[in-house]
């Protein structure tokens, strides 16, 4: 009877257990930019693909909570994080964005800087003053770089273009995100096009979570399991299978 008593109390303590554990999940929706390798659809999908994905459904895994994605430009993200529409992000962090999120956990450190044709030298700053730029147009590298009238620029609608004018020895170089620019070269068949990159800012890319979200009290438990992720080199593993590499 002794034995039959502690059964059936265990079992009570795990169905109280189960109960509350389906309580608290939480039915999350998180909104992110749609550019590969972060995130895009896989081709004749509708199924995201990428960086993004995969870290979110980690988290997903590992909290316990459902987790809806979604893939937008960049100006409806912060539409929908400011209504509240979407509990929280995964993107470049920026001051901009602090009056409507909590900032969260870092998940990268994404190197912007210029990356030069192969067989062009680029090791310093020096280095860039004999060159042809590719540069989006709005983009900022930093001060130095943005305000230097002496570099030669030309500005471009999108990363494509850079790449295609120096396949066809029209520029030497192309600025901005360094693991963008090198996955989009091998995506448009452009393998061994690129050679020595210079790296001359970083920029984290965090948690952001809505301010008018009604699950915001989750927050901190998403950022114990990032960091959990972090550490036990999950991270870094799904990262570096999306083009994503340590500097």
């Amino acid at each position: 009877m002794q034995k039959s008593g502690r059964f059936f109390g265990a079992v009570f303590v795990l169905l109280v257990l189960g109960c509350f554990s389906h309580v608290s999940a939480r039915e999350l929706k998180f909104i992110t930019l749609e550019t590969a390798p972060w995130a895009s659809f896989e081709p004749g999908s509708d199924r995201p693909i990428g960086a993004f994905p995969e870290i979110v459904r980690e988290l997903e895994r590992r909290s316990g909570h459902p987790i809806e994605i979604s893939l937008r430009p960049f100006a409806r993200i912060n539409q929908d994080l400011e209504s509240g529409d979407q509990d929280c992000t995964i993107i470049l962090w920026s001051e901009s964005r602090a009056s409507i999120v909590e900032k969260g956990a870092e998940v990268y450190q994404m190197p912007f800087g210029v990356i030069a044709q192969k067989g062009v030298t680029l090791s310093s700053y020096d280095d860039l003053k004999p060159l042809t730029i590719s540069l989006l147009r709005g983009l900022k590298i930093t001060q130095e770089f943005d305000s230097d009238t002496s570099l030669q620029k030309e500005y471009d609608k999108d990363y494509q273009i850079g790449l295609l004018k120096i396949a066809h020895q029209r520029l030497d170089a192309i600025a901005g995100a360094i693991p963008t620019i090198f996955y989009m070269a091998k995506q448009e068949n452009y393998p061994d096009l690129l050679g020595d990159y210079l790296v001359m800012k970083k920029i984290p890319i965090v948690l952001q979570c809505s301010k008018k979200s009604p699950n915001l009290d989750v927050m901190q438990e998403l950022n114990k399991v990032i960091q959990t992720m972090d550490e036990d080199g999950t991270l870094t593993r799904l990262l570096n299978d999306n083009s994503y590499f340590n500097q």
